[in-house]
């Protein structure tokens, strides 16, 4: 009983301690939040620079567009900036399991865009995000300059062993009695934030259980065109694929597989880091990610 309480209070702090942690980076990274039409959730600031391609990030399964929030406080100014809460996720509006895929998502991210006055930018993608990010190179090239693939779905995720996650135990969605089982299993690394604040975010994530279910399955059966494109190879825009040698979700041959798949795309394996790099080590992913959209400057009217 004693213990019961001490976790609950400790889960308490932790939603404290993050609310005010989220408005400390916000404030640092400069963004403001904001609402496209269909309840799509967002924060974005306008870049210093009409040269420098903003960044697009896109959270994975069950996360949120914070996701991003302390890599986001580490890009120069002079970028441009948008974080997205997926449909079902974050702040964004509810949405029913026919409209969870893969698709519906990347035409929300687009509405984001058009809100926003995003042209064309490089899409950085974690997880199931990575899938958006590759439907969204796939179906409307001429909005990507670049993708940034982190710890990316792979092409054949409608296919695999994610599959049986739809009616066997689902790693991806913990029950608080393992919520110490799930930090592992997901971060090599803890993020530079309080134990309290990871611990209230996986019961949040536990105890959305149901919601988070019928969401999964929305995504996985949904495969053709309306989800992660199978054959990439016409993706013609250049591409980063960063993976984390101890991401214990998804396997680094997933990574290898569309480093080599995608025409223009080199692969980094970050060390010591497990599926969520940008959480992990925010300053290392920062830096990587802001050397590759250099290289795309100049290439994307976007403001």
């Amino acid at each position: 009983m004693i213990a019961s309480a001490r976790a609950e209070l400790e889960v308490a702090l932790g939603g404290v301690q993050l609310r005010a942690m989220e408005r400390a980076i916000a404030l640092a990274a400069g963004v403001r939040a904001g609402e496209a039409p269909g309840g799509v959730a967002y924060c974005a600031r306008s870049g210093r620079s009409r040269a420098a391609v903003p960044i697009v990030g896109i959270h994975g399964f069950g996360g949120d567009k914070e996701t991003w929030l302390m890599m986001a406080a580490l890009i120069p100014r002079a970028r441009g900036l948008a974080l997205i809460d997926l449909p079902g996720h974050g702040r964004s509006a509810d949405v029913p399991e026919d409209r969870a895929s893969i698709r519906h998502h990347a035409e929300a991210a687009l509405r984001v865009l058009d809100r926003v006055g995003i042209e064309r930018a490089l899409i950085c993608g974690n997880s199931m995000g990575g899938g958006v990010a590759l439907r969204l190179a796939s179906s409307w090239p001429d909005r990507v300059a670049g993708l940034v693939l982190v710890a990316s779905v792979g092409r054949d995720v409608h296919d695999g062993g994610a599959r049986a996650w739809v009616t066997g135990e689902n790693p991806l969605i913990p029950r608080e009695a393992d919520i110490d089982r799930f930090m592992e299993l997901v971060l090599e690394r803890p993020p530079p934030v309080g134990r309290a604040v990871i611990r209230y975010v996986i019961t949040q994530r536990a105890r959305r259980a149901d919601a988070l279910q019928r969401l999964f399955r929305g995504f996985v059966h949904a495969g053709g065109e309306a989800g992660v494109p199978s054959d990439v190879g016409a993706i013609a825009c250049p591409a980063l694929v960063i993976h984390g040698e101890q991401d214990r979700i998804i396997d680094k041959r997933v990574a290898e597989d569309l480093a080599g798949a995608l025409p223009a795309a080199e692969l980094i394996v970050m060390r010591g880091v497990g599926h969520a790099p940008q959480l992990e080590a925010p300053r290392h992913t920062a830096r990587i990610v802001e050397r590759f959209a250099r290289r795309l400057d100049g290439g994307a009217d976007s403001q």
